[in-house]
């Protein structure tokens, strides 16, 4: 073998080295990745749980109301008893 196969061969050694090095890197920084990703899904699972339940605005109910009113589902005057209610409690 000649002084540049030998050259060529250990060049290409350092390189399967460094591809092995590489690919061991990458796989542990994507289990890592997937362990931290795995801990802030369940951090907010949690949060999810504690939070109070979403609950609408007395306007927001107030405007649903008048969307069932305007459409003919809820009488006026069930309209207006309901909205009554809302306001009494702000």
């Amino acid at each position: 073998m000649t002084q540049f196969e030998e050259e060529l061969s250990r060049k290409a050694d350092e390189l399967r080295k460094a591809a092995t090095d590489i690919t061991r890197d990458i796989r542990k920084f994507a289990v890592d990745l997937q362990e931290e990703m795995q801990v802030f899904t369940d951090d907010l699972r949690k949060r999810a749980r504690r939070a109070p339940p979403f609950e609408l605005t007395a306007i927001e109910k107030i405007r649903q109301l008048a969307e069932l009113r305007d459409e003919d589902i809820i009488a006026e005057s069930e309209f207006q008893e309901q909205k009554k209610r809302l306001l009494d409690q702000v």
